[in-house]
């Protein structure tokens, strides 16, 4: 499957409008384990796993436990979300054929997630022989990662995953930089990317009527990005009467997937998001690599963060094969969905 869960900062992804690359280069670029870091992931895959970012809802949680047939009665959301948890890993179990009696939950998780790399890594024409869930995804993330580079005109023999991630970041970064009129001569990746995400805030504050006068380029960023999500919200038909951004946002998401799917001939019914996304991905995986390109999708993904002091800013990356669009809520308790702009480029794609 594609890669859904991108890792831009928003005032890069969302207002330069994709100048960075897929999170595949993102995810990857970090220490640990990738297969540990999925195994944690697909440990809290189901309702309730969202990035992160998960607000309790209990009308949802409830209504999600009764489509697996999960009694609510005297049950608090932290035990209905792990019974939740367990009955969607032992679908999706029983949707790639493997048998789930008398096995631990651990062990499906790890299974269901061998299956997946199998599939994906079949569908490269990688071979599976022998090899484990940390080498499929690895040889996966590498195919992945060429086909991206060969895109933009990045050579690829005898580089290995970490170079062409480089590779692909200065590249992307370059070719924005020329679209929007900056030269690139004697200037460092992030150096040139604050440049360019300056620049390109700018002029979505432009188009979008905002005033920059005299506002700190992280206040503008703020401003466009709320502005987008409450445009794309009137596109969908979408309420915003006493929501939060960070809600809208969701429900955005949630929307343009459910159409999607739905213009795919999908059927909507009874489904999880996250099932929408990965049937869309077997059905075309083009069209949803198309939606996730869409500048919307990386406001969400990167919404929550906060800017840095001109480093990392703490925090983990999302992550994984099957998970690029996954299941993100609305974020927490505040209004605001945080541009990222003092902090190096995140080029970044897992459902």
């Amino acid at each position: 499957m594609k890669k859904k869960a991108i890792g831009f900062t928003i005032a890069g992804a969302l207002l330069v409008g994709g100048y960075t690359t897929t999170s595949l280069a993102a995810d990857n670029n970090r220490p640990g384990s990738d297969s540990a870091l999925e195994k944690r992931e697909m440990k809290g895959k189901g309702f309730g796993h969202f990035g992160g970012f998960f607000k309790v809802n209990s009308e949802e949680l409830i209504k999600k436990a009764k489509e697996f047939g999960i009694s609510t009665s005297g049950k608090d959301a932290e035990t209905l979300m792990k019974e939740i948890r367990d009955a969607t890993i032992k679908k999706e179990a029983k949707d790639l054929g493997i048998k789930t009696s008398g096995k631990e939950i651990e062990t499906l998780t790890e299974e269901v997630q061998l299956a997946k790399l199998q599939e994906k890594a079949k569908e490269l024409g990688i071979s599976t022989k022998n090899k484990d869930a940390a080498a499929l995804h690895d040889e996966i993330h590498l195919a992945k990662l060429k086909k991206e580079a060969k895109e933009l005109g990045v050579a690829t023999n005898g580089k290995d995953s970490q170079t062409l991630r480089q590779d692909i970041k200065q590249a992307t970064l370059n070719k924005k930089a020329k679209e929007l009129g900056i030269s690139t001569d004697g200037k460092d990746l992030q150096i040139l990317q604050q440049e360019v995400m300056t620049a390109a805030i700018k002029n979505e504050a432009k188009t979008l009527g905002i005033s920059i006068d005299g506002k700190d380029i992280r206040e503008v960023a703020q401003e466009v990005a709320s502005a987008k999500v409450k445009t794309e919200a009137k596109k969908l038909n979408i309420t915003i009467d006493g929501k939060m951004i960070p809600e809208i946002a969701f429900e955005v998401r949630e929307k343009k997937i459910k159409n999607l799917a739905t213009e795919l001939g999908i059927s909507t019914k009874n489904k999880s998001t996250r099932d929408l996304i990965e049937a869309i991905d077997k059905k075309d995986a083009d069209k949803l690599e198309a939606l996730n390109d869409d500048d919307f999708f990386s406001l969400m993904r990167k919404g929550k963060r906060g800017f840095g002091q001109g480093g990392h800013h703490g925090g983990g990356k999302h992550h994984e094969d099957s998970q690029r669009f996954k299941d993100e809520a609305p974020a927490s308790s505040n209004n605001e969905m945080q541009p990222q702009i003092n902090e190096q480029a995140e080029f970044g794609s897992d459902i």
